[in-house]
């Protein structure tokens, strides 16, 4: 394999191909174009696709007809709802090594011919202008096959040494307390910033980051259960009566509030 600092062309480096094109595919292709011919495949041209060729000087094709065979590994980087549709439009080799990025899809949901077929989920947030350390990311493998498995281990590899062998219903597991801290929690972001913003228009959620840098840090060495603070916790009904009279007209706000609330105070039980 040609090295990334070497410009030897008698050295043929070996391919990636990716199908799709959105945040998952452009940080897989920032991890690997230094090592590996990129191919990213999508079902139709777009401004993405041509990002991709710019960026890591990636070949690009608006179709998933005649995709290459023998590259290192075929990642499928599509919603959930097109996987099955996209494993049975690719042809190529049985042997192939083809990995699936997803969470909650179950692999014995589609009958294939493929024998290494893998589900590569590494457990992380993907905005296109993250910077992802991917040496501190679990990487979540699930696989048809032991053989299928030390494929996508060995390109696994490449990303972070943190690989954990997980099932569907385990991953469906870690998947739902993903979402929990992660997509839940910033949905109380958005809401959080639209009161900071009323309260002053230069305040937004950055100003309540020192606060949610220590309120993570504490996980480090507390459970979450001996971590929580505040009126909840503390059954202070006359702080909570404050805030709910604030949240009046913003029902589902408000229902929120009071369940959360209920939560703790069971939790703290």
């Amino acid at each position: 394999m040609l090295d990334a600092k070497t410009n030897n062309p008698s050295i043929i480096r070996r391919k990636i191909i990716i199908v799709g094109c959105g945040n998952v595919a452009w940080h897989l292709a920032k991890q690997l174009y230094k090592k590996f011919d990129l191919i990213i495949y999508n079902h139709k041209a777009n401004k993405a696709l041509e990002e991709f060729k710019k960026e890591f000087n990636a070949q690009t094709f608006s179709s998933l007809k005649k995709i290459i065979p023998n590259a290192d590994a075929y990642f499928i980087c599509v919603k959930d709802s097109a996987i099955s549709s996209v494993i049975k439009t690719i042809s190529l080799p049985t042997a192939s090594n083809i990995l699936i990025c997803s969470g909650n899809f179950d692999l014995a949901s589609v009958k294939t011919k493929f024998k290494c077929l893998s589900i590569f989920y590494p457990l992380q947030t993907f905005s296109k202008q993250d910077k992802i350390k991917w040496k501190d990311t679990m990487l979540i493998i699930d696989s048809l096959s032991p053989a299928a498995f030390l494929k996508a281990q060995s390109v696994g590899l490449n990303f972070t040494k943190t690989i954990v062998q997980l099932n569907y219903q385990q991953r469906l597991k870690l998947h739902l307390a993903a979402v929990l801290v992660n997509n839940f929690t910033n949905a109380l972001y958005v809401e959080a910033d639209k009161i900071l913003h009323s309260v002053k228009q230069d305040l937004n959620i950055t100003t309540l980051m020192p606060l949610i840098k220590q309120g993570v840090k504490k996980l480090k060495y507390m459970s979450p259960t001996a971590a929580q603070t505040g009126p909840a916790k503390r059954k202070d009904k006359e702080v909570i009566e404050k805030h709910l009279k604030i949240l009046k007209g913003n029902k589902e706000l408000e229902q929120l509030y009071t369940l959360l609330s209920d939560l703790i105070v069971k939790q703290q039980k």
